[in-house]
């Protein structure tokens, strides 16, 4: 049979193709536009994403972030809502910030949430001032999910209460499992962190809680089954606890050192990606340069990526009456939530003389070739023939030199080099359970600990700090090192005996 058919009246001839006895009509395309040029493309494999025919372009990061613009009392960013203000609590915002007055008196609170979630892969940062960091203050930055808010709670005893919630969902399987008890209104409760004692039924849970009143009624919000939060407590101010739980198992806080939350205040970093999470800060100054810290990271009780997350701003206080109201400033808070979507290489080349890419070079039978020799003459002594790059000439070979370290109990005062060098780098470990600090020192004397410090290396508990520079760290004096177990410049701690072992690297 015929490809073509001829259209009944009109008498054109219409384009088919002949599938087993059944005419199909061919389909044309076209964008509509008048000159010769292909406009229409279909590809069957990946584009590229600036491909006019690409089906699948990389989709920006969604970034939400609250400025607290808006001046005067009472008052909270539309992006959050106001579950409790407890107490002698107040709340403003002034100068693009929060203020939040935490008040003096025990067990009070103050708690909101974004009115959006998050989930998945993201990267939320705050700044946070404290005007001072005493006894029975808590600060909580969280990004949590909610279980339940207004909820009737039945106080049992001091150390029980009862939660309604209608299908809670929960079974004895999730007993000994912990969430957030908060925005508790009409008894004295003490808002914090619950185990699951039991469950009656599918609208009840029962608590163990510690410190409330022997009976009563109140309601609660019930939050943070699943978490990651950054805890403000305690009396030091470079100090912060930092968590994350899954399912109501957490590992436990950290207690990280952090910049000061002392005027003008720190911004800390929070970023997750379903399979890490690390908590980084830096000062609030304009830097010229990136000044992040990692301070913490979790590879375990991590949220599970499908679990939506609010963020929380949580101010509560001790069962004891705070000595004075703390003043908490929050400049901003953001959150960019990504696209959680790992990328794995696979069949890369391999380069370098062991493995070379094939060259096929075509020769003539004969190449014309002319030699002059002519070797050139060396100046003598150490001075560099041309600028040819990174030079280490500490000694005949041309490599580096090296010191190596076992450390005595002392603060191991040591000249390394009595003249101007270079640290190139180094391997340290630290086989104690805190941190252990090693100084260096700018000086051709053996140097005093706690003096004239310049440099100083971090090395963690039961842990190892590596590092390489090609053109090394100058030192225009001499090179002189001490090992103590204090951060500050001024620390003349001496360390134990074999706990910082390795070497030192210099030129």
């Amino acid at each position: 049979m015929a490809d073509n058919v001829t259209l009944p009246g009109a008498g054109e001839i219409a384009a088919t193709d002949d599938i087993a006895g059944v005419q199909y009509q061919r389909i044309k395309l076209t964008d509509g536009l008048a000159d010769s040029t292909t406009h229409m493309r279909v590809r069957g494999d990946n584009p590229l994403a600036t491909d006019a025919g690409a089906i699948v372009r990389q989709v920006p990061a969604d970034v939400w972030s609250v400025g607290f613009a808006d001046v005067g009392s009472s008052l909270l960013a539309p992006e959050f809502t106001q579950r409790r203000a407890g107490t002698g609590v107040t709340v403003s915002q002034s100068s693009s910030n929060l203020v939040v007055a935490a008040g003096t008196t025990a067990n009070s609170e103050f708690l909101a949430r974004s009115t959006r979630t998050f989930r998945g892969a993201f990267l939320a940062r705050h700044k946070t001032i404290l005007s001072q960091r005493i006894a029975q203050n808590n600060f909580a930055v969280m990004l949590a999910d909610l279980v339940g808010e207004g909820l009737s709670c039945t106080i049992n005893s001091a150390t029980s209460i009862s939660v309604t919630k209608a299908a809670h969902g929960f079974t004895a399987a999730n007993v000994g499992q912990s969430m957030m008890v908060g925005a508790i209104t009409g008894a004295n409760g003490v808002p914090g962190r619950y185990a699951i004692a039991s469950i009656p039924d599918a609208n009840t849970i029962n608590f163990t809680v510690a410190g409330w009143p022997a009976s009563g009624s109140c309601t609660v919000d019930l939050f943070g089954w699943n978490y990651f939060w950054t805890l403000y407590s305690g009396t030091t101010a470079t100090q912060a606890g930092v968590d994350s739980q899954r399912r109501g198992w957490n590992t436990g806080n950290t207690t990280a050192t952090i910049n000061t939350t002392a005027t003008a205040g720190h911004v800390m970093q929070t970023y997750a990606d379903g399979r890490n999470a690390n908590w980084a800060d830096a000062l609030v100054a304009t830097a010229t340069a990136p000044n992040f810290n990692t301070r913490a990271s979790r590879i375990e009780n991590l949220p599970d990526d499908d679990v939506e997350l609010h963020f929380y701003l949580w101010a509560y206080n001790g069962t004891t009456n705070p000595a004075s109201s703390t003043t908490w400033t929050v400049g901003f808070v953001a959150v960019e939530d990504v696209a959680n979507v790992p990328m794995f290489l696979a069949g890369v080349r391999p380069q370098g003389s062991n493995a070379p890419l094939p060259v096929n070079i075509v020769l003539p039978a004969t190449l014309p070739v002319s030699l002059a020799t002519n070797t050139p003459a060396l100046a003598a002594g150490t001075n560099l023939a041309g600028d040819v790059g990174q030079q280490y000439r500490a000694n005949a070979t041309g490599a580096a030199s090296g010191a190596h370290i076992v450390s005595a109990a002392t603060t191991n005062a040591t000249s390394v080099k009595g003249s101007a060098g270079r640290v190139l780098g180094w391997s340290l470990s630290n086989n104690s359970a805190a941190w252990r600090y090693v100084k260096l020192h700018n000086q051709t004397t053996t140097p005093t600990a706690g003096t004239g410090v310049v440099r100083t290396i971090a090395i963690p508990p039961g842990g190892i700090s590596n590092f390489t520079l090609e053109g090394g760290i100058a030192f225009s004096t001499g090179i002189g090192l001490t090992i103590v177990t204090g951060a500050a410049d001024a620390d003349a701690t001496a360390v134990g005996a074999n706990e910082v072992v390795g070497d030192l690297f210099f030129a």
